[in-house]
C-alpha cells in the first residue's frame, strides 16, 4: 500500500514530560482523517511535527517515502498546506498577498501571484473583489476561507488543518466543512483535520484518530468508534448523540415518545 505519511515511534519531550509518546501512524494518499481528543492531549503537537514546526525528540517522519528530517525545512513546508487555529493572516498584507505568500517565497512574479490568488478566491467561493481587502475587514468565516486559500495556493498534496472551525457559527462552520470536503476530493489531497467537533467529523471523514495524553489510543472508522467509543472520547461521542435524540423527541408527533 502506498503511504503518503508515515510516523514511526515519534516522541516529543518537553520539560521532562512526554507530550507525544511513541506515535506510530501510516496515512495512505487521498485519506481524509480527523484527529480528536481532549485539550492538551497532543493533537496540535502532532500536526506541528508533520510540518516540522517542532522537531521530535526521537522517531522518524517519512513523507512520500522520504525522510522528512533530512529535507530542508523550507522546502518541506512549501509542499504542505497548513492552516492554523486563529488563521494567522498577516494584518498589513492584502488578502491577495496573504494567499500568495508561498508563491512569493517560491519566486513567482507579481502577475503569477495575483492570478493564483484570484484563482484561490474562486476555489473557496469568495468574491475576487476581496483580493485588495485587509484581514481586519473580513468576518471570521471569510478569514477562515482565506486561510484555507493560502494553504492551497502552493498546490500541496498534504493539507493540515488545526481547528479550522473554531469560533465559527454553526452555519458558517457547516459551509466551510462542506468546502473543505469538496476540495479534498476534487484535488486528490491527503488531509488531516484537528477538531473538537467530533459530531461533524463523524459524518465527513473515513478515519478518526484519537489522541489521549500523548498516545494514539484509537484509529477507527466512524462506525467502529460509535459502536465502541474509547474512554478518551466517550463524552465527545455521547453529547451529540444525546442532542440528536432530544431534537428527534421535540419533533415527534403528539402521543409518541
Amino acid at each position: 500500500m502506498a503511504v503518503a505519511l508515515d510516523l514511526q515511534r515519534i516522541c516529543v519531550t518537553r520539560g521532562g514530560r512526554l507530550t507525544l509518546d511513541s506515535i506510530d501512524l501510516a496515512i495512505a494518499p487521498g485519506t481524509l482523517a480527523a484527529i480528536t481528543g481532549a485539550s492538551g492531549a497532543g493533537k496540535t503537537t502532532l500536526l506541528r511535527i508533520i510540518n516540522r514546526l517542532i522537531t521530535p525528540s526521537s522517531g522518524q517522519l517519512m513523507i512520500d517515502g522520504k525522510d522528512a528530517g533530512q529535507m530542508p525545512t523550507a522546502q518541506l513546508r512549501r509542499g504542505i498546506g497548513y492552516a492554523a487555529q486563529g488563521v494567522g493572516l498577516f494584518p498589513h498584507w492584502s488578502v491577495a498577498e496573504n494567499i500568495a505568500a508561498v508563491p512569493w517565497l517560491n519566486g513567482e512574479d507579481r502577475a503569477a501571484r495575483r492570478a493564483r490568488a484570484l484563482e484561490m478566491l474562486d476555489l473557496v467561493e469568495l468574491p475576487r473583489s476581496f483580493a485588495d481587502r485587509r484581514p481586519a475587514e473580513l468576518s471570521g468565516g471569510q478569514a477562515s476561507r482565506v486561510g484555507l486559500a493560502r494553504a492551497l495556493a502552493a498546490r500541496p498534496g498534504l493539507l493540515l488543518l488545526d481547528e479550522p472551525f473554531a469560533a465559527l457559527d454553526p452555519e458558517t462552520r457547516g459551509a466551510l466543512a462542506d468546502r473543505i470536503e469538496t476540495l479534498h476530493r476534487a484535488q486528490g489531497l491527503t488531509t488531516l483535520i484537528v477538531t473538537h467537533d467530533l459530531a461533524d467529523a463523524l459524518t465527513r471523514v473515513g478515519r478518526i484518530l484519537v489522541i489521549d495524553e500523548g498516545r494514539l489510543v484509537a484509529d477507527q472508522t466512524p462506525a467502529a468508534l460509535l459502536a465502541n467509543p474509547h474512554p478518551a472520547v466517550q463524552a465527545l461521542v455521547t453529547a451529540p448523540l444525546d442532542q440528536a435524540r432530544r431534537l428527534v423527541a421535540l419533533g415527534a408527533p403528539q402521543g409518541q415518545p
